[in-house]
């Protein structure tokens, strides 16, 4: 080797050594790619979504006529924030834990039909309803689910209610919760961004300053927390229980968004939401932390196929899961995807804990 060739090789050392004491620890860049990359556009889209949603129902409700146009628009509009919703919908922690966040933005399971009966009730009274109005009462008539009613039901709603004389107050409901619900994903939003709560900083910057995260273990086991609450709510709340996949009788009415016939779009739209959360898309996620810093190459490498699998059998259900009931071929996809799903949650939660030494903390009896 030539004295040049042989100070070239050392420059390349030197050079090696020094971009790898500048690199983040991968527990780190874990932490901060998945953020980056999974949960901060989660919460953007869903502020988009509702932004368009409010300005949707605005239009709706100021036209001379309501027409099937601008009503489709709306209710497009609401699909799209049911949608955004379920990729943070798992999310449990942080500012979504504020408050009762989720429960403004979601109120579900209903068991007792108190959506319909609290949503009359506000309509008929004297007092005007504004976002102010909204805000003091129940979450009942807040967010997503008080929306759904207004727009899917099959009585309440249909455009026809929103054409008759006295439905002003039913249209002053529609714009004071759907402009209640952006002020939810505004503060949502506002909380991870630096130049708001900086949330991202506190969960992506694990430290003895960090009284949340005072280990970078701890953050990732609340990501795994995520991943296994997750597939929990879906197995069990979303499949399980309403279409009595578990010998508990169908309760249908249990189903989430059964009135907008949205339930199984937003098990995809969940379930795609936890895979990107795994991967960190094109970032350094777990699946790359598991195969390049622990002994986990094949467990990732399964997890990944796993979630593409599931996504896959959930895309593939046509018949609304709300007349899975009348459908026995439907009831044996649901079957099928919850069995899945079982599968998948059972490795993330059994195996990958070990792999990392960390203990989670939520297990499948824990209530939603």
């Amino acid at each position: 080797m030539t004295q040049i060739n042989i100070r070239f090789v050392t420059f390349l050392v030197f050079l090696t050594l020094a971009l790898s004491a500048c690199s983040p620890p991968p527990e780190e860049q874990l932490l901060a790619d998945t953020t980056r990359l999974s949960i901060l556009p989660a919460y953007r889209d869903f502020l988009a979504a509702s932004r368009q949603l409010r300005e949707a129902t605005t239009t709706f409700c100021s036209a001379t006529e309501q027409s099937t146009d601008t009503y489709t628009v709306v209710r497009s509009a609401w699909r799209n924030t049911a949608t955004t919703w379920a990729g943070i919908q798992s999310l449990q922690f942080g500012p979504l834990l504020v408050d009762n966040q989720a429960w403004k933005v979601q109120f579900w399971p209903d068991r007792k039909n108190l959506i319909a009966r609290k949503v009359e009730a506000l309509i008929k009274e004297d007092e005007p309803i504004d976002v102010a109005r909204v805000e003091k009462a129940s979450v009942v008539v807040q967010g997503l689910s008080a929306l759904e009613y207004l727009l899917f039901d099959d009585i309440a709603g249909q455009l026809s209610r929103y054409q008759q004389a006295d439905s002003q107050r039913r249209c002053d409901l529609l714009i004071a919760a759907s402009a209640h619900l952006e002020g939810v994903a505004i503060f949502l939003h506002t909380a991870w961004q630096s130049d708001g709560g900086n949330y991202a900083a506190t969960f992506s910057q694990p430290g003895s300053n960090n009284q949340e995260y005072p280990e970078a273990k701890v953050a990732i086991g609340t990501l795994l927390d995520s991943l296994v609450y997750g597939l929990e709510l879906i197995k069990r709340d979303k499949l399980e229980r309403p279409l009595g996949l578990a010998e508990t009788g169908t309760q249908i009415y249990l189903l989430e968004w059964w009135r907008a016939r949205y339930s199984r779009a937003a098990i995809v739209a969940n379930l795609s939401a936890l895979h990107q959360l795994f991967s960190a898309g094109e970032g350094f996620g777990l699946d790359d932390y598991l195969q390049q810093v622990v002994d986990g190459t094949d467990l990732a490498k399964a997890i990944d196929q796993g979630f593409r699998h599931v996504i896959s059998q959930a895309s593939e259900i046509e018949t609304p899961l709300f007349d899975a009931p009348n459908s026995p071929e439907t009831l044996a996809q649901a079957k099928a995807l919850s069995d899945t799903i079982t599968e998948l949650e059972v490795r993330i939660k059994k195996e990958i804990p070990p792999l990392l030494g960390i203990t989670l903390s939520f297990n499948s009896s824990d209530g939603d």
